[in-house]
């Protein structure tokens, strides 16, 4: 195969944060600015903001323009989550239909923008990093993937090679590599946990060194929501009941109301028409003042568009009970005043299902290595929640805190994105 002269972008488009790399006339360049509000400018929020139909803001000025306009309008996080769900084609705003696609096609065109400007070429090719799973299920996994595809396509792409994040980040840590290792990398996102094996050795690499890729489709942001899913959604009438006109039966909100309040990429969805319509049902036939005060508090927080700081919030607590024993939750805004105290005790308890299925996805990829714990020299965890004790503990059980890596930056995954790109523009492909 032919060498490609033409620059590559590696984009690693995650959860909560995406980065830009980039390959030309074998010049790498490991993290483009992309952001110049962001504290990091080579990191940019996987955020969208429209105030209107016609207009739509990114990254940290997606947020800048949020508070400017009192929070009117949509903002869009976690979107990427949805990808996998055949049944969420999308959303309606004043009219105007936003498909998912269209939705992360404009996040990776503006993206593509960015990076053009910054290195002074057009780009039509790229490398996409990708969860080692969107969803358990084979067939939403291969669903999401062709909706990824769509989305790249809409952006401007016309030829994309698909890396899973955990193999990206192996190499990153690849290119360091002066003797043969074999090595766990555990990359822990917003929204999946991705777990590969693979010798790393000075020498070319071979497709024989991949010995595992799993995943699974839960991570910082599953955390998240069981603070939500076990208390803070009380709040938010998540216990009202109420009884409609005519009926005998005396109900409770639905499960499927409670879902999409307890996820912070499902929650915005509250303001669409038919679920806005049904909760002002459900608060007209409230049972008690008590039952109505959820519901109202609920209300507040959709029409003052406070879900985006109310997550913010319960992420800072995590981060809180990383660190300390207790977190002491406040949301002092008016109508809305929420005061809570967590210990990191029952956050262990509540998080307990998103923990087994990490570690689910972990002993499967052992499984299909052939290894075993003590044949695996290094493990090393990169992302935000490779930091919560409860993820950790588990991790220093299996392999020994001896063997452990943390990356601390966020730039792993886009580095060895990089490296992958290296290898296409010289005429081979990883995936």
């Amino acid at each position: 195969m032919a060498s490609l002269n033409t620059p590559i972008l590696a984009i690693d488009f995650g959860t909560s944060n995406s980065l830009v790399g980039c390959v030309y006339n074998g010049e790498k360049t490991l993290a483009l600015p992309i952001d110049d509000l962001n504290s990091d400018p080579t990191m940019m929020r996987t955020l969208l903001y429209f105030p209107d139909p016609d207009v739509c803001y990114y990254g940290q000025r997606a947020i800048d323009e949020f508070l400017e306009n009192d929070m009117e309008g949509r903002l869009f996080r976690s979107f990427k989550t949805h990808l996998p769900n055949q049944g969420y084609l999308g959303t309606v705003f004043n009219n105007r239909v936003l498909s998912l696609e269209n939705i992360i096609g404009l996040f990776l065109l503006e993206l593509k923008k960015r990076a053009e400007k910054a290195i002074g070429q057009k780009v039509t090719h790229v490398v996409m990093g990708r969860p080692a799973r969107y969803s358990m299920d084979e067939v939403a996994d291969g669903f999401a993937l062709h909706r990824m595809e769509k989305a790249c396509k809409f952006a401007g792409f016309a030829d994309v090679q698909f890396v899973p994040e955990p193999l990206a980040a192996a190499f990153d840590y690849r290119r360091s590599a002066t003797e043969e290792k074999t090595i766990l990398i555990g990359d822990f996102g917003g929204g999946t946990s991705d777990f590969t094996i693979m010798r790393i050795n000075p020498k070319e690499f071979s497709k024989k060194d991949v010995l595992s890729i799993e995943g699974c489709p839960m991570a910082g942001d599953a955390l998240d929501s069981v603070f939500m899913a076990n208390k803070l959604n009380e709040y938010f009438g998540a216990k009202t009941r109420y009884m409609l006109p005519l009926a005998r039966n005396v109900m409770t909100m639905p499960p499927a109301v409670m879902m999409r309040l307890n996820h912070p990429a499902h929650i915005v969805h509250l303001k669409e028409k038919d679920t806005y319509e049904f909760v002002k049902e459900v608060r007209r036939c409230a049972l008690t003042p008590k039952d109505a005060a959820g519901v109202d508090r609920l209300f507040a927080m959709i029409e003052d568009n406070q879900i985006f700081p109310f997550f913010e919030s319960i992420e800072a607590s995590k981060k809180e009970l990383s660190k300390s024993d207790k977190s002491n939750f406040k949301f002092d805004y008016p109508d809305i005043e929420v005061y809570e105290t967590f210990s990191s005790e029952q956050f262990t308890t509540w998080a307990t299902d998103v923990k087994n299925n990490i570690i689910s996805a972990l002993d499967r990829s052992l499984q299909k290595s052939g290894l075993t714990e003590k044949q695996i020299d290094l493990v090393c965890l990169t992302g935000g929640t490779s930091k919560v004790p409860l993820i950790r503990k588990e991790f220093e059980a299996r392999f020994g805190q001896e063997k452990l890596q943390t990356q601390t930056e966020f730039h792993s995954v886009t580095a060895g994105l990089v490296e992958v790109a290296s290898i296409w523009e010289k005429g081979d492909k990883v995936s």
